[in-house]
């Protein structure tokens, strides 16, 4: 049994502060980390500081400037968490090579992101969640809405994804 946790995942701002800085406002202080999937075309460092948590990122197709950190792999309680941009993985066309990539690092919890649309499967046979919050800034999904993602982790270690919309 451990404390209760809970992480922030975000992806595709594309630079846009706005609605970085009304999910600051909003879970400043309350989190225990944020997700990052990529296209945020800020820099990690400058995502740790703002928030003053740890962050868990990846670098998108639209990000410049990243020395590090492509890709993040990171415990949070007993899951082992993948988080990606989802790009290299064709996650426009399906998440299979993406769900190969989740078994190859032993991930059972893989964020991403890329598509602007959110998106949770279950694979139970192999034990792994994927997990797409959505774009913040500029959604795709046949009725727009930006979105993002909070995960709350019980004291059991059980994960509950929770979608929401700015």
């Amino acid at each position: 049994m451990g404390k209760k946790q809970k992480l922030l995942v975000v992806s595709d701002n594309h630079g846009s502060g706005y609605e970085m800085e009304y999910l600051l406002d909003t879970f400043g202080g309350k989190i225990d980390g944020l997700v990052h999937c990529g296209d945020s075309e800020w820099s990690p460092e400058y995502l740790e500081d703002m928030f003053d948590c740890p962050v868990y990122c990846a670098k998108g197709n639209c990000d410049s400037g990243f020395l590090k950190r492509e890709e993040t792999v990171f415990e949070f309680g007993d899951h082992t968490c993948f988080v990606t941009h989802g790009h290299f993985y064709g996650v426009n066309w399906g998440c299979e090579d993406l769900l190969e990539k989740a078994m190859e690092v032993g991930a059972d919890v893989v964020f991403y992101g890329h598509t602007h649309v959110p998106n949770y499967e279950e694979y139970g046979d192999q034990g792994v969640v994927l997990m797409n919050p959505g774009s913040i800034s500029q959604p795709r999904q046949v009725n727009p809405q930006r979105t993002f993602l909070i995960i709350e982790m019980e004291e059991d270690g059980v994960i509950r994804p929770m979608f929401y919309t700015l």
